[in-house]
């Protein structure tokens, strides 16, 4: 019976962990404005893309984040752009005065298709340098809801564990590597 339980325990929290992999930067970043175009949406949801930038601006709001968005930036869709140093967001950036752009990456926004239909998120951050293009911090997070929990909240629970992670100095919600 002990065994059963165990069992039950670990499959139970294994199928609603989050999965947060970073990289970059180990010391804190000084970030004096921070531009948050959107998201390219990899998914089948055509909504994906806004609904993580939103989040991710609000999860940064909270933070304390110095962020930087307008309904220009927000509205151009994800086919609109080029990524990198040599795209629009990065010459946006330095026309604002942001010195680094979070861009991100909606790998999977859905209900799964099993039995209990489970909501499911992914997504990739990547905080980067304005004036030279370079990648100075990136992070993916998973999470997968269960019971009667919805693609919204489980895609909060995965903004936050990358924002948390942000290495930006005064990052309210930052935990401290160990």
């Amino acid at each position: 019976m002990i065994r059963l339980f165990a069992l039950c325990l670990i499959i139970f929290t294994t199928g609603c962990a989050t999965v947060v992999t970073k990289g970059g930067a180990t010391a804190t970043l000084r970030v004096e404005r921070l531009l948050l175009p959107p998201f390219v949406n990899a998914t089948a949801d055509e909504h994906a893309g806004r609904a993580l930038t939103e989040m991710t601006g609000s999860a940064l709001v909270e933070a304390g984040l110095p962020l930087f968005q307008t309904e220009e930036t927000l509205l151009r869709s994800a086919a609109d752009k080029a990524q990198g140093p040599d795209g629009r967001y990065a010459e946006l950036a330095r026309t604002v005065g942001a010195t680094h752009l979070l861009i991100g990456t909606v790998h999977e926004y859905r209900y799964k298709t099993d039995l209990d239909g489970d909501p499911a998120v992914g997504l990739t951050l990547r905080l980067i340098d304005a004036a030279t293009g370079q990648t100075l911090w990136q992070g993916s997070s998973a999470n997968v809801g269960y019971a009667f929990a919805s693609v919204s909240s489980a895609a909060q629970k995965a903004v936050r564990a990358l924002v948390r992670d942000l290495p930006v100095t005064g990052n309210r919600l930052r935990r401290e590597p160990k």
